[in-house]
């Protein structure tokens, strides 16, 4: 008997700490939750509230709506919908979300909820899960505008006609039950223009397979009359939207063209819009891109994409042709590189249509008021809290460099001078020179000036300044050079120098006087090399200077009776004319520098 006492003691306890052990797990549980809720990466938040309308009927109303990680249509308040099974709906129109694998794995309910110690977000599992969905109750009506002229080639062809197929399979699994109304027409002469329509029908399981055959069964021809497709497709769209049933009429929510051509128009024409003409001046151009692109059908602009690769027969005028088919879109067009992206593309603009009607519809409990939550995933954020201020420790010395590092650019250099001036006949000098340069690294490239002294020999003398500026790294590879600066000419002294002008003066007839300082402006082209630091580079110079000169054949000098004027000795006054044109020099100089 003592045995089975102590065993039904040891029995209790263990009973005891399970109670335990479970009231802990679910606690536990209880705050993994609220963390689910409160920290979620990925939700919609609003206030769910129930009131009495007009006949007394109860209206439920979701307000003051925010959201993390999702993005639908902007909205202050929705109306919810009594579902089948009594609970209410609320639907977010065009959802998106970042979060990997979207929203397949649905969101969930949580409500604010009151604990009896706190209010906590608690998780409602009745409530089903809120699934991403397409509208069935719009209307939308595209028109499928394919090129089939022999540009496009047998091969590109084919692409073309997958493309237009992938578009269509798109758009039926995500809205089968016949809400997008489909018409396709393929061009290329006009008259056969008219033969290739697929009039606009339901899109079925049944008028699927049909639509597909027609694709199949377009065919190549000359000619491009995409102005005369365009608009026969907005024509019959607008004749369409007029004839739908006034059911259809309540739910006609979009209508669009979607144009696929290799080139430019070459076919269109139409006596009561005009004479046919090149490019932006043809009439069928200005009158699609004014009267057909974004027109009103049924109280609804019709919206216009184009898709276009550029042809062999299309000119390399890009400027042209992206203005072309600007005009012919609502928006900016899809101009693609090759037939490569073709599928991709009609891909993904069927998808971008059925956007419009993609939503989110999430669901609510009808017997609750208050702030409510539906989040998408198990991500959570972890809150933030504020670090510990320290006073920070200083930052370690940097490591010393191995080998070369970038400093500043020092640098002197040496030239041979070569000279052209224009004076009476041309004068061609020769001589040296010496400078200094300097750049400080500024990023990448360095800044900085350059300072030089030319001498010509029987010559003029330059000095030149100017910024110069490098291109890359120059401790570590070679660099591009460039500089320009302001030459100022002097006028040299030398016995060579002023016997070489007066014998051209003299030439002429004139008395060499001398020359005035004259300016120019100089280019510095170069580079620097590794090779024992050194650099090269040219000055290229070109300027004017002014010459005085005095005519050896003095003028008479004479009254205005014509009689001569004579000087205080009774000599008759001569005049000597001075003139100071302006010559041109051009000066060239080769250098070699060496940095430090």
């Amino acid at each position: 008997m003592q045995y089975i006492a102590r065993f039904g003691v040891i029995i209790g306890k263990f009973l005891v700490m399970k109670r335990i052990l479970f009231v802990i797990i679910g606690m536990l549980m209880s705050v993994a939750a609220f963390a689910q809720a409160e920290n979620a990466k990925y939700y919609i938040e609003g206030d769910y509230e129930i009131t009495r309308g007009d006949n007394n009927q109860f209206v439920y109303t979701l307000s003051n709506i925010t959201s993390k990680g999702i993005t639908f249509t902007p909205v202050q308040t929705i109306v919810g919908h009594v579902e089948d099974d009594e609970s209410i709906s609320f639907s977010f129109d065009k959802a998106q979300t970042d979060y990997p694998g979207g929203f397949e794995e649905g969101l969930k309910f949580w409500k604010w909820q009151y604990d009896g110690k706190d209010y906590k977000w608690q998780r409602d599992s009745e409530v089903k899960d809120a699934q991403q969905q397409f509208k069935t109750d719009g209307v939308m009506v595209v028109m499928l505008i394919l090129d089939c002229s022999t540009s496009l080639g047998e091969v590109n062809f084919a692409k073309l006609q997958n493309a237009a197929i992938k578009f269509i399979d798109v758009m039926y699994n995500a809205s089968p039950n016949g809400s997008v109304r489909l018409g396709i027409i393929g061009f290329n002469t006009m008259s056969n223009t008219d033969k290739m329509v697929l009039g606009i029908q339901p899109l079925t399981a049944d008028t699927k397979s049909s639509m597909i055959q027609f694709i199949h069964g377009l065919t190549l021809y000359n000619n491009t009359s995409l102005y005369y497709a365009m608009h026969k497709g907005s024509d019959m769209i607008g004749d369409y939207v007029s004839s739908m049933s006034v059911a259809d009429r309540e739910k006609y929510d979009y209508a669009c063209m979607v144009s696929f051509t290799d080139g430019y128009d070459n076919h269109s024409s139409d006596e009561r819009i005009g004479i046919p003409d090149k490019g932006l001046d043809n009439p069928y151009f200005q009158y699609v891109r004014d009267n057909v692109v974004d027109k009103l059908i049924g109280g609804k602009e019709l919206k216009s994409y184009v898709i276009a690769i550029k042809g062999n027969d299309v000119a390399e005028d890009n400027k042209l042709y992206q203005t072309v088919f600007k005009g012919l879109a609502s928006d900016n067009p899809f101009l693609l590189e090759d037939f490569s992206q073709l599928e991709t593309q009609f891909e993904n603009m069927a998808k971008e249509l059925m956007k419009r009607w993609q939503n989110v519809t999430c669901y609510v409990p009808a017997a609750y008021r208050g702030k409510i939550r539906w989040t998408l995933g198990n991500g959570t954020e972890t809150p933030r809290v504020e670090p510990k201020k320290e006073t920070p420790a200083p930052p370690p010395a940097e490591p010393k460099a191995i080998g070369r590092t970038k400093k500043n650019f020092w640098g002197v250099n040496g030239a041979v001078v070569f000279e052209y001036a224009s004076a009476m006949k041309p004068i061609f000098y020769t001589g040296l020179g010496a400078g200094f340069d300097f750049a400080i690294p500024k990023g990448k490239n360095a800044i900085g000036g350059m300072l030089s002294l030319k001498y010509c020999f029987g010559g003029p003398t330059h000095v030149m300044a100017g910024p110069l500026f490098l291109f890359g790294d120059y401790e570590n590879d070679a660099t591009f050079m460039l500089g320009t600066g302001l030459d100022l000419r002097f006028q040299t002294a030398s016995p060579n120098y002023m016997r070489v002008n007066k014998v051209l003066a003299r030439d002429y007839r004139q008395q060499w006087l001398g020359d005035r300082c004259g300016a120019g402006a100089t280019l510095r082209l170069g580079a620097t090399t590794l090779v024992k630091n050194l650099y090269f580079f040219t000055d290229l110079t070109l300027g004017g200077y002014k010459a005085m000169y005095r005519s050896l054949e003095p003028t008479l000098v004479v009254d205005a009776q014509g009689v001569p004027v004579l000087d205080a000795d009774g000599n008759p006054t001569l005049f000597y004319n001075e003139t100071r044109p302006t010559h041109l020099y051009f000066n060239v100089s080769l250098n070699v520098g060496y940095r430090f």
